[in-house]
């Protein structure tokens, strides 16, 4: 497979760029890479071949000319080994650089030597055994335990970070840590990182812990499986970095043909720099500089985002379960003020828009939209207040996109939308700004803006939040305010959320629709 690059900026930034970042610097440079992991399921070699075939491409992109500017480079979850192929890791607390020492795999030695040899700082996601022994208590009767696995090696090729994921996705043998681990790593550029995988981004610990104790970057390798009306890995990504106002470093596995690609880094409130929704396979380094969050008047550069809903009818978007939502429809008619309250038990939302309608004819497809509303109390604790697009009329058709995207023609541009709720405040309760188009990405920071009031009365706590769309918009699929409450979940097995993470090389089921998918 081809490995391409990526690069951001102008080439004299580049050039000068070449020597290591300092605590001085505006910015810092970081690489994402979106790899596929489309020929590890192929059956074709065994786990220790592809695992050898995976990390000769991870060196490839780390000695590459386009990756010499950068300080950091993060992989993504779940593309370099398995189960199967695991790897015992050091004690971080030991500062031990594995480059010689044989006791580690072949994966963790060829690693620490060339972050090293390139005086890279690396993050790399991978599956780490744990023996068993008089020290440790396995759960099960097993020589050892495995764990989904952030590690990060330094310029020197130390392992100065490791963190077990916490909250996982159906993947079956991997073992959880007892509490949620806040791992944070400082580097020589002056910035202090803090790391979580894939499906933490959707609970509070460890994800929002770090941002409780001020960590203003953080590094995301990901295996995201997008699912509409919200949860689509661009569009969630970028929505978390903005709320919390983080530098947001995203690494995504790419299989678009199973829902599976999103890459990016985002600059908080100031928006992407980089966004990545594939429809075709691809392993691919992104580098952008990165401006460091204490840093206001460095300027960002934005990498231009191909709009191409056509094409994007190749990656599959699975659906989320809202059929249970409290939903009204948006009328077919031109309205420059339409106002509407829609409830769901005790949480209400106030829309107002204007929007033009094109009068599209009957046998012509075009999205209809509804408000929908959901309070909270499901199973999965979702909050939404939000404009969806629907294929027909029907609720059951909301969250889904035409087959054929070259029959749809514009029935309705939004103008103006604002979007108004009170919602419970606390800990316990995240929200973030939510919006997705049809080219499955997410909308520019200047197009919307989100703003939250808390207040309280008699000890209880109650979320203010407005959500506006101050841009034209003709091709929205999802606009509106989105979140979750963390009362009583589970972070051990959420195996029904459909929109993160699995470990691909356990799940028979997964495996299979692979098979189907690569053999149509």
């Amino acid at each position: 497979m081809k490995i391409t690059f990526a690069v951001l900026f102008l080439c004299h930034y580049i050039v000068v760029s070449q020597q290591v970042s300092t605590p001085e610097d505006d910015y810092y440079w970081a690489g994402v890479v979106e790899f596929s992991f489309v020929e590890k399921w192929s059956g074709n070699v065994s786990a220790e071949e592809n695992t050898a075939n995976n990390l000769d491409k991870y060196l490839e992109i780390i000695r590459s000319v386009e990756a010499e500017p950068v300080d950091i480079i993060v992989f993504p979850e779940y593309t370099l080994n398995s189960i199967d192929s695991s790897s015992r890791l050091p004690d971080p607390e030991k500062g031990i650089a594995p480059c010689d020492d044989l006791q580690y795999a072949p994966i963790v030695r060829d690693l620490s030597c060339v972050a090293n040899a390139t005086q890279k700082y690396l993050v790399v996601n991978m599956v780490e055994m744990v023996p068993c022994d008089n020290l440790r208590t396995c759960p099960r009767d097993d020589s050892s335990e495995f764990f989904n696995t952030n590690v990060v090696f330094d310029r020197s090729g130390v392992v100065i970070a490791r963190y077990r994921k916490f909250n996982l996705y159906g993947e079956a043998g991997i073992s959880v840590t007892s509490t949620a681990e806040m791992v944070t790593f400082d580097t020589d550029f002056g910035v202090t990182f803090g790391t979580i995988i894939c499906h933490d981004l959707i609970f509070d610990l460890p994800a929002l812990g770090l941002i409780r104790h001020g960590i203003t970057d953080i590094i995301f390798p990901t295996m995201w499986f997008s699912q509409l009306p919200f949860l689509t890995a661009a569009q969630i990504q970028q929505g978390w970095a903005y709320k919390n106002n983080v530098n947001f470093l995203a690494a995504g596995a790419s299989n678009p043909g199973v829902a599976s690609t999103g890459t990016g880094i985002f600059a908080g409130k100031r928006g992407r720099i980089v966004t990545v929704m594939n429809h075709q396979d691809d392993v691919k380094l992104y580098v952008a500089a990165v401006p460091k969050v204490n840093r206001p008047q460095a300027v960002i550069k934005r990498q231009p985002v191909v709009k191409d809903p056509v094409g994007m009818k190749e990656l599959m978007l699975k659906r989320d379960q809202i059929d249970h939502y409290a939903a009204s429809d948006l009328p077919l008619r031109n309205n420059e003020y339409y106002s509407a309250t829609v409830c769901q038990n005790e949480l209400c939302c106030d829309f107002t828009l204007n929007y033009t309608y094109y009068y599209p004819s009957t046998t012509q497809d075009f999205y209809r939209y509804k408000l929908l509303v959901n309070d909270g109390h499901d199973f999965k604790g979702r909050i939404a207040c939000a404009i969806v697009a629907c294929t027909n009329e029907t609720l059951e058709n909301c969250g889904s996109r035409f087959e054929d995207p070259t029959s749809v023609v514009p029935a309705i541009q939004f103008n103006f939308i604002d979007i108004s709720g009170r919602f419970p405040g606390g800990d316990n309760v995240f929200m973030v700004p939510n919006g997705v188009d049809t080219s499955v990405l997410p909308l520019e920071v200047e197009e919307f803006e989100y703003t939250e009031h808390l207040y309280v009365q008699d000890g209880n706590q109650t979320l203010q939040i407005r959500q506006q769309l101050v841009l034209p918009r003709s091709d929205l699929l999802t606009f509106g305010i989105w979140g979750r409450k963390f009362d009583n979940e589970d972070h051990r097995d959420n195996s029904d959320d459909g929109a993160t993470s699995t470990t691909v090389s356990t799940l028979t089921m997964l495996f299979a629709l692979i098979a189907t998918v690569l053999t149509k």
